[in-house]
């Protein structure tokens, strides 16, 4: 018998009634939307039989890792019975002095998304606004929705965050407005004149979050860095970064923000406790100081998205200017039903109709050869 003396089979008269998650679970859960990932290689061999495919839909990083970043990992797989030390000293460190900040203003996470879901943790209660842009990275309206927000979407103007219209559309109840910059998935940018009048707009309530994954590839001279305003003295931004593109360790899941250390201690105390690994633990302070190797995977980048545009323009299509390591493209015509012919050729790309743009597709900057690959299937299937 069990303790308390009831054996398994005695039960309640409540043992009958099944477990409704829909009528017990918080009602915010019930409309998040899943979040759809790029096709893997694995799925496209498993559901096509396909061996030969280049994946050019999850924005990695083709040339991967720094070879020092794998020596690091290496040397620290015997310490893996172990917790990684909690206060993450020697990372946040390395990641206050490349960025210039007091290490009392860094916070870390399992990738950009989990620090994603713990702002409006920190600062949304049902019935609160967050703004974001209509077409953006999905995960910022749902970690808010899950909080109970009411999201209240921006149209983009010219593809472009709409500043002006989103500082207009902030009220009283408005706790967090979200920047994708440079934006997912349609690489561009906004600039420097235009964010200097955003937050003059704004009152310091309100927190304002600069998603910055991209950050590594845009050169635009008007591209305005979220950390010159959070030096500037604006305590209500939030800058967030990521290891898993400039630097090849998405498979890692290593990212960190930048916050005033009242907002980073907050943060801090309401994540879980040991909210990295121990890989990652030693891969990021390596990652960083092996500016050749990032200086090479942002220079590949570049000469490889300028490669794509103008083939894509040749070919008749209209891409966008890009400031990250994708393309986003209108190929006038549906996009879904193209993307899965370019998948019977071993090509994996990410069509926009998730985003509201059904004639519109992402493509990653791969490797000179990957490129051609994708280049020759697209000619291919649309002549």
């Amino acid at each position: 018998m069990r303790p308390g003396g009831a054996t398994p089979h005695e039960g309640t008269p409540h043992d009958a009634t099944p477990h409704d998650v829909t009528s017990c679970c918080r009602p915010e859960a019930l409309t998040l939307v899943e979040y759809v990932a790029g096709m893997t290689v694995e799925e496209v061999q498993r559901e096509l039989g396909l061996s030969d495919i280049v994946k050019l839909s999850s924005n990695e990083n083709p040339l991967g890792p720094s070879p020092r970043v794998l020596e690091a990992i290496a040397a620290t797989l015997p310490k893996l019975a172990t917790y990684p030390e909690k206060s993450f000293f020697d990372l946040k460190g390395a990641l206050a002095e490349a960025n210039g900040v007091a290490a009392e203003s860094v916070f870390v996470g399992h990738g950009t998304e989990a620090l994603i879901q713990l702002i409006p943790q920190l600062y949304v209660s049902p019935g609160d606004e967050v703004v974001v842009a209509d077409v953006t990275f999905g995960r910022y309206e749902e970690a808010s929705k899950l909080m109970g927000a009411r999201v209240v979407r921006v149209p983009l103007s010219d593809l472009r965050h709409d500043l002006e219209a989103m500082a207009a559309a902030v009220t009283p109840r408005t706790r967090v407005v979200w920047l994708c910059n440079p934006n997912n998935p349609t690489g561009t940018i906004v600039r420097r004149d235009e964010v200097a009048a955003f937050l003059a707009a704004v009152p310091p309530t309100v927190a304002v979050v600069f998603d910055q994954a991209y950050f590594e590839f845009a050169d635009a001279p008007e591209y305005p860095d979220g950390l010159e305003y959070f030096k500037a003295g604006h305590d209500n931004v939030i800058v967030l970064r990521t290891f898993s593109k400039a630097y090849g360790l998405a498979g890692l899941r290593l990212g960190y923000g930048i916050a005033a250390p009242a907002v980073r201690q907050l943060l801090d105390t309401i994540k879980e406790p040991f909210n990295l690994n121990r890989l990652s633990v030693a891969a990021g302070p390596v990652a960083l100081a092996d500016t050749d190797w990032r200086e090479r995977c942002v220079e590949e980048n570049r000469r490889g998205r300028e490669l794509l545009v103008a083939e894509l323009a040749r070919l008749g299509f209209d891409p966008v200017p890009s400031q990250t390591n994708f393309v986003f493209v209108d190929v006038k015509q549906n996009a879904d039903a193209l993307f899965e012919r370019l998948l019977h050729r071993g090509v994996i790309v990410r069509p926009a109709s998730g985003w509201g743009l059904p004639t519109c597709m992402r493509v990653t900057v791969g490797t000179p050869e990957q490129n051609r690959r994708f280049l020759e299937a697209l000619a291919a299937e649309t002549a």
